[in-house]
C-alpha cells in the first residue's frame, strides 16, 4: 500500500493533528502541502502522507514518510498513557490499533 492510498480513521488523524506546527508559522509550500509540514522535503504522491483537512482555517498539511512515521510512535505512546481503554486493554481501542497500524505501514 502507498502512502496515497492510506485510509486514516478521523481519530488516528486528530491524534496526528497535535504534532502539526501552527499555520501561520508555515511557509507557503508546507502550508499547501507541497512540502513536508516538519521538515519542507518536496513530496510526490509516493512520498506524501495526507493528514487530513484542517478547519479554522481551511488547509490541507501532508507529511513525508519519516516524519509521521516519528509524530505517529509519540502519538501511540502519549494515547497509551491518557486512554482509559488502553489501561484496561489496549488491543480494544481504535485509536491505539490505528496509531499502530500506521506506525507499521510506514516501516
Amino acid at each position: 500500500m502507498s502512502p496515497a492510498t492510506l485510509n486514516l480513521s478521523a481519530e488516528v488523524l486528530d491524534s496526528l493533528a497535535q504534532a502539526l506546527p501552527e499555520l501561520e508559522e508555515l511557509p507557503d509550500e508546507r502550508a499547501r502541502g507541497r512540502c513536508c509540514v516538519w521538515c519542507g522535503e518536496h513530496l510526490s504522491a509516493e512520498t506524501a502522507i495526507d493528514l487530513g483537512e484542517k478547519r479554522n482555517p481551511s488547509w490541507f498539511p501532508r507529511g513525508c514518510i519519516p516524519c509521521t512515521l516519528k509524530r505517529v510512535l509519540a502519538a501511540y505512546k502519549t494515547h497509551w498513557a491518557t486512554c482509559e481503554q488502553c489501561v484496561d486493554d489496549e488491543t480494544l481501542c481504535d485509536i491505539q490499533r490505528g496509531l499502530r497500524a500506521l506506525a507499521l505501514e510506514l516501516r
